[in-house]
């Protein structure tokens, strides 16, 4: 089928795979009988190259969806022959593209789509792949679990990770060559982004997934791509990757695709101890200050020179270094430092740093530390544009894209049906089958038993929205059957909670009752009811960890885990959860830091000693921020040098907040993300001693309003005039400072920003620029706060859009959310944008006239 070379590359990494687990290989070998024989090195290869959770988690029929379309692809499909062979391996062959579940797809998709790309080359048949994806599904907000390329197609929609997911299955599906790219995190905002790139002649172009468009190279991102510390994608073979390595991710190699995207540079930092020699093996955590905590965006450990680096983007990042346990930490503005020093306050003796500060603790305790984080400026690099005709024709069929998607969404929720079924059950019910989309048949299956209608209902309650749109009715039915007589146990919301919910964080949904109940003796379930601690005991003992074999994103099943005795620290706490639950004892990840607890006397209790809460930080605010977690502010606990991140975001802030804590080392920080995507932060650093109450006042830094502007040369628009005559934007803007505001009339965001030029009118009349209203109809003029204000304003200017264009494209340039009206910028003479924000803002009055004066 392929080289001599790559089968024999297949082979070897297939034997030394099998050699680990000489049992589990031995049976996928029997199966091998039922394939033919290219559908055999096909198989081998996706064996040898899948995480070890792949292998705990699936089963060889959901692979073997993938060996079959491989050698369809190879042998006859629309481009056989134009595709190397490690490229198809990798990229069209390949059933995994980053954390989402799996399951057969590509055969389904690719009778999906086999007519319509007949004929057609590689990049016109990319380009009309990406109009079916958006026919199938759209972007809307969900949770981070990752769910099947299937599940997206089913329920129409999905978050970004989940559109470029579906998208790249379905390229693949048809021998097309493609990848997630992924922002891990955005410099500028508070957000990540992934998207797809497509391997054509030879290239890789990108598209947006499910967001087709008539050229390739074009997204509503690329500006956005601009300002990224770093976009990678991922290789999950076990040869070498042709590209920029950045880092290993056990198993997976992330690969660095920025320089296709944004201005670079190679950040290289020298780590050396107090006597100034080098330290090997540090891992070097390469930060950017994102929702309010310092994420990863790399993690790379040092040469034998003590040296680490990447290719990233001229923006501020922030240098997490950690070495046996102890830390250093720096902050580098790439745009003005290509190397930089980490120095530890230890010796290093025989590869290990001596003479350390007791606990790691950091330089600067019980004291605020301001500093200034930078985004890498707006740099035009990815700039093609359609033609008018293209332009035209792609806006049409978009259209008719979001007409049969919406078609197919209507037709998931079966009336007759889900009115039978709610009427059995009452009130919820209905909105959960709405919920189901495209897995409504699941639901009902689940709810049609006449049996415990009660715990029905009440383990779909506790389960998550996106859990209705891939739950299986027989996994469900497992763990009421199996937990239903430990209903009397405790009180019934913890039983409902923490033993009958079949999910313990974000981990896909599967059986697990029956085989924990077999695998364990009758004298250990006995011991670990008596002691819960003592399944950790076991897990510890008896599944071990195997990172070179693993992607840390992915969860290995209770069941995979100890069929293979192996998992990540996650999948091992899951399954400690697991067995509790199964043995009617309540248990739960604690949300804050994911601590193992289990329910005893009325309150949950940690696992291990050291997770015990037994202090409190009490917070006030000492100004009139609104406090908002994974926002403005963070809290970080010390564990092993490194700083974790806690999850408050479920904490309410009512005059402050207090918080449970065990002792440790603490970090907050504090972030104003400034309109330009800059921030002004503040960290402040203390510890807890055993039983310590501590109170701490959270303030933010002020910014100047030059530290606010932006600097944003904006592409040319059409606007209409009341003749419906077309008026180019150049036109109007070119001689003063510019107010422009895209109105909804009669929606509360829009009538306060109206509210406010009124209350103001005579200070808007001052200015020395030019105000412009953008309604899309004539008939908007004759709103009441629309009307008021135009008749208190002189010679505001009224244009008239469809909206449909201008405000996507403006908003996006300007770095404000598109999706919010009103969309309000304001411009230099010119299209110079200076400052823009949209939806609600109080405060925006204001701030207009500190630009405009």
């Amino acid at each position: 089928m392929f080289s001599i070379k790559c089968e024999e590359r297949i082979e070897k990494g297939f034997a030394d795979a099998a050699a680990a687990y000489p049992e589990i290989y031995g049976k996928i070998i029997e199966k091998f009988n039922e394939c033919s024989e290219h559908e055999t090195i096909l198989m081998k290869y996706l064996y040898a190259a899948m995480p070890l959770s792949d292998l705990g988690n699936y089963t060889f029929e959901d692979f073997s969806d993938y060996a079959k379309q491989g050698v369809l692809l190879w042998e006859k499909g629309p481009f056989a022959g134009k595709v190397p062979e490690d490229i198809f391996l990798n990229y069209v062959v390949y059933h995994r593209i980053n954390e989402e579940d799996i399951s057969p797809c590509r055969s389904f998709f690719y009778s999906q789509l086999s007519k319509r790309i007949e004929g057609k080359s590689m990049e016109e048949a990319a380009l009309e792949v990406n109009y079916w994806c958006a026919e199938e599904a759209t972007y809307q907000t969900t949770d981070d679990r990752t769910v099947s390329p299937m599940t997206v197609y089913k329920s129409a929609f999905g978050r970004c990770g989940e559109e470029s997911t579906f998208t790249t299955s379905a390229l693949r599906s048809v021998g097309i060559p493609a990848r997630q790219v992924y922002a891990p995190k955005w410099s500028h905002c508070d957000d990540n982004h992934a998207w797809v790139e497509v391997w054509c002649d030879g290239e890789w172009h990108f598209i947006g997934a499910c967001e087709p468009e008539e050229i390739l190279d074009k997204g509503w991102f690329t500006n956005a791509s601009s300002r990224a510390m770093l976009i990678h994608s991922r290789w999950f073979d076990f040869i070498g990757a042709e590209e920029e390595v950045i880092q290993k991710d056990g198993m997976v190699t992330v690969l660095g695709q920025l320089k296709r995207y944004a201005l670079t540079e190679k950040l290289t930092v020298h780590v050396t101890d107090r006597n100034g020699r080098p330290v090997p093996g540090a891992l070097v955590k390469f930060e950017i200050l994102n929702y309010s905590e310092f994420a990863p965006i790399a993690s790379i450990v040092t040469d034998e020179k003590g040296q680490a680096g990447f290719c990233t983007g001229l923006g501020s990042c922030h240098l997490h270094v950690i070495k046996d346990g102890v830390f250093a930490e720096i902050l580098v503005d790439v745009d003005k430092e290509k190397e930089c020093s980490v120095s530890f306050d230890a010796v290093l003796e025989e590869d290990h740093l001596t003479d350390v500060k007791a606990g790691c603790i950091p330089p600067v305790m019980d004291g605020w530390q301001d500093f200034d984080v930078i985004a890498p400026k707006d740099a035009r690099i990815n700039t093609k544009q359609p033609a008018k005709e293209q332009k035209e024709r792609g806006e049409v069929r978009f259209a008719e894209a979001a007409a049969l998607r919406q078609k197919k969404a209507a037709s998931f929720y079966q009336a007759a049906e889900a009115n039978e079924i709610s009427s059995s059950y009452g009130s919820g019910i209905d909105e959960i089958l709405k919920e189901s989309r495209g897995n409504f048949k699941e639901v009902v299956k689940f709810l049609s038993a006449s049996e415990e209608m009660d715990l029905r209902k009440e383990l779909l309650f506790v389960l998550t929205k996106k859990d209705y749109r891939d739950l299986k009715s027989d996994v469900l039915e497992e763990h009421l059957r199996e937990s239903k007589a430990y209903a009397e146990h405790v009180p019934h919301d913890i039983f409902v909670r923490y033993i009958l919910n079949p999910r313990v964080h974000m981990e896909p949904l599967t059986k697990y009752r029956e085989s924990i109940l077999g695998y364990f003796t009758e004298d250990q379930k006995q011991a670990f009811i008596a002691e819960p601690s003592r399944i950790w005991d076991y897990i510890e003992a008896a599944v071990g960890e195997k990172k070179d074999r693993e992607y840390d994103s992915l969860t290995t099943s209770p069941v995979g885990c100890l069929m293979l005795k192996t998992g990540s620290t996650q999948s091992k706490k899951i399954l400690f959860v697991a067995v509790c639950r199964t043995l009617g004892i309540a248990a739960r990840l604690n949300p804050a830091d994911l601590a193992m607890e289990y329910y005893k006397e009325g309150a949950f209790c940690p696992i291990l000693e050291n997770a015990k809460k037994d202090c409190t930080l009490s917070l006030a605010s000492g100004d009139s921020t609104k406090w908002v977690y994974f926002q403005n502010w963070t809290l970080a606990v010390l564990k092993n040098g490194d700083y974790q991140t806690l999850n408050l975001a479920a904490e309410v802030w009512k005059d402050g907040m207090t918080v449970p804590l065990e002792t440790g080392v603490y970090r907050i920080v504090t972030s104003n993300r400034l309109p330009n995507g800059n921030i002004f932060a503040k960290t402040y650093c203390f510890s807890l001693d055993q039983g310590e109450k501590k109170e701490l006042v959270l303030s933010l830094r002020e910014a100047k309003l030059s530290d606010m502007l932006e600097n944003i040369e904006i592409n040319d628009f059409i606007l209409h005039r009341k003749d419906r005559s077309e008026i180019m934007a150049s036109e109007i803007l070119q001689n003063k400072k510019n107010l422009i505001i895209w109105m909804e009339e009669s929606k509360e965001p829009t009538e306060h920003i109206l509210n406010e030029l009124y209350e103001r009118k005579e200070e808007f009349n001052s200015i020395d620029g030019q105000i412009i209203f953008v309604v899309k109809e004539e008939k908007s003029l004759q709103d009441p706060t629309l009307s008021r204000t135009l008749a208190s304003l002189k010679d505001v200017q009224i244009y008239y859009d469809s909206f449909a264009e201008n405000v996507n494209t403006l908003g996006r340039r300007m770095y404000v959310d598109p999706d919010k009206l009103p969309l309000i910028i304001v411009t230099n003479p010119g299209l110079n944008g200076v400052y823009a924000t949209s939806g609600y803002n109080v405060g925006t009055g204001d701030m207009l006239l500190r630009i405009l004066k």
